[in-house]
């Protein structure tokens, strides 16, 4: 299962520290400085100074900066991939975790690419991504996450193509949101499964007998 994950957020009391991966309380503090190099920009943009906000993780005491409200250090990793995710789309996964903060959209065009493939991977191989989402909520998968889909122009109408880009959507917000969705569906399609059917197989196999025989 994919490890719980919240987002670092201006004034957030705790989220998940980008420096250790633990979910932590945050102190806050703000620092107020002055670019000598972009003294008349800031000036004319900004009255001459830029706002630093730094969080101090409470569990590694490392720092985690945003500067006038735009995120800065460190890199953000993004939401784990779920364990169960298949290879070919934890790949992409991975790899629009790495710049979703800073290339958003690119990493929407990979989110996107990574959610036709699970498809693929879970046996819906029709060139329409919309048909796909249809068969895997007959299957199980709850109706509701192909209605966020459709949001994120995964699906839809007005969805685009996988590996293009929606130019009107694709920000932080939206990367995060195919993320989420991406475990989401593993979670319902593979890692439900195989949980309720390794319980099963623990079961003895007298009871497994009655249960066969019953279903006949």
């Amino acid at each position: 299962m994919g490890v719980k994950y919240i987002e670092p957020a201006i004034g957030k009391k705790a989220f998940t520290c980008p420096h250790c991966g633990a979910i932590s309380l945050m102190h806050f503090h703000c620092i107020s400085y002055i670019d000598k190099d972009l003294l008349e920009f800031h000036e004319r943009k900004h009255g001459g100074n830029s706002w630093v906000q730094v969080a101090t993780c409470h569990n590694c005491c490392k720092h985690i900066i945003w500067v006038d409200n735009i995120y800065a250090y460190p890199d953000i990793v993004a939401e784990e991939a779920n364990s169960d995710m298949p290879e070919g789309v934890k790949q992409l996964y991975n790899e629009a975790g790495l710049i979703y903060n800073k290339s958003p959209r690119a990493a929407c065009a990979l989110l996107r690419l990574a959610i036709d493939r699970l498809c693929n991977e879970l046996g819906e191989t029709d060139r329409d991504i919309n048909k796909n989402i249809g068969e895997l909520v007959k299957k199980g998968l709850p109706a509701s996450v192909q209605q966020a889909l459709d949001v994120v122009r995964v699906v839809g109408n007005k969805a685009v193509h996988p590996g293009q880009i929606a130019f009107d959507v694709d920000d932080v917000g939206t990367a995060t949101m195919l993320m989420r969705l991406l475990n989401i569906i593993v979670s319902r399609m593979i890692s439900e499964p195989k949980e309720i059917a390794g319980l099963y197989d623990q079961l003895p196999e007298s009871v497994k007998q009655s249960i066969t025989k019953r279903d006949e």
